[in-house]
């Protein structure tokens, strides 16, 4: 049968092993403050374990005060770890603040005859408070990131929680007792074990996290222009290969007008500015299912799947038509921008996306050949389609004007 301090022993062992890990981590990466955050949190569990085994040497009231409060902070510091990971607002008093609401509770618990069962029951209680709401954050993630394990390590401090909470009102249920000074307590032993999985557990899940987050980052520079944060060239490519065996895809190549111009008056900061606010402001307006990517330099690709000759043509317009009516601006500088852009609409045939892109590239250049700011449909396009995307197009804007109407 398990005892207390084989327990205490088992703590220390796996939580020095822990502390060691956090702390080469924290060597490693003295910048990634979440890190810095979880390597304290280690530090704080190895110092309350070894408050924990004194208690030959010190009252135990007292290291339960002690230890205790440590044991909250520590919750507090993974809690702020995660903040930190997920780029969500905090500030260094929320760590502590949960800690001095149990060290107020535990002074206040003085006027009873013995208090030491209540304040053991604070430190589980206060523990569980943190963890819970370090799960919330983990439930909440980081806005646009999905990390394939972000939800299990929210289950997992949920659990870890809840393990708490159900902990807390034993000791008062269940008083400690004492042979010397050695605490002596069935359920505390066994629980204490519990928390101590679910505690190497929260570690590991954080690590986990990180190893995705790095997983992911890789993933963003093979995929994304970075930037504008589009896909790139490569990306596109292949998902317009797919959607082009379907019929009724468009695919647009586009081309921003008299580029060089604005690189030679503005600097090569006023054309990454106009790039960036040229891809914000089309990804707003153009339909959730489009592939919109960066091709290179000045030259983007769109690919709208689902669309017919006028629908694909008023889109593309009405984009343009948007991005010519409002400036760009790189510091005080204002200008506008317009773009040059090549149509086609597969129909199904068994062709190369090659062979598609070759005749909107052909269509580009039939735009600038007309003078530029213009969507030209390849030349096997109805020749009516102007005349009936024009209230399409009208839709299509007024959604843009309605998106910017809310964004003012």
């Amino acid at each position: 049968m398990l005892d207390v301090v084989t327990v205490l022993t088992y703590n220390a062992v796996i939580n020095l092993a822990v502390m060691i890990v956090a702390t080469i981590a924290w060597a490693r990466s003295p910048r990634q403050k979440e890190i810095v955050f979880w390597a304290l949190a280690a530090w704080a569990m190895v110092i309350g374990t070894i408050c924990s085994s004194l208690t030959e040497h010190v009252p135990y009231n007292i290291l339960a005060y002690v230890g205790g409060l440590i044991y909250v902070a520590r919750t507090g510091l993974i809690r702020l770890g995660f903040k930190e990971f997920y780029g969500q607002p905090y500030r260094l008093w929320h760590a502590f603040s949960i800690a001095v609401l149990v060290s107020t509770a535990m002074a206040l618990a003085e006027v009873l005859e013995d208090p030491t069962p209540v304040r053991v029951s604070l430190v589980y209680l206060g523990s569980a408070l943190n963890i819970g709401l370090g799960a919330r954050d983990l439930w909440r993630g980081k806005p646009g990131e999905r990390l394939p394990s972000g939800r299990l390590a929210a289950a997992v401090y949920a659990a870890y929680a809840l393990a708490s909470l159900v902990i807390a009102p034993l000791p008062i249920l269940y008083p400690i007792e004492f042979v010397g000074r050695t605490p002596v307590s069935e359920w505390l032993t066994y629980t204490s074990m519990l928390l101590l999985v679910f505690n190497l557990l929260a570690f590991l899940m954080a690590m986990v996290l990180k190893l995705e987050r790095g997983g992911e980052i890789q993933r963003q520079l093979a995929e994304r222009d970075h930037l504008t944060g589009l896909v790139n060239r490569r990306m596109f490519l292949h998902q317009a290969a797919g959607l082009s065996t379907k019929a009724g895809t468009a695919i647009a190549v586009l081309d921003l007008d008299h580029f060089k111009r604005i690189n030679d008056t503005y600097g090569h900061k006023g054309g990454d500015d106009a790039l960036v606010q040229f891809a914000e402001r089309a990804s707003r307006l153009l339909p959730a299912d489009a592939v919109f990517g960066r091709l290179g330099g000045e030259e983007f690709g769109i690919c709208l799947p689902g669309q017919d000759h006028a629908s694909a043509w008023s889109t593309i317009n009405a984009v343009r038509l948007a991005i010519e009516a409002e400036d760009m601006h790189s510091d005080h500088h204002r200008f506008r921008l317009t773009f040059s852009c090549g149509l086609v609409v597969t129909d199904g045939s068994d062709r190369s996306l090659d062979a598609w892109m070759a005749e909107a590239d052909a269509a580009l250049y039939a735009a600038k050949d007309q003078g530029r700011n213009r969507v030209v449909l390849h030349e096997t396009a109805p020749l009516n389609v102007e005349s009936s995307a024009t209230h399409l197009e009208a839709l299509v804007l007024a959604d843009w004007e309605d998106a910017a109407r809310l964004s003012a």
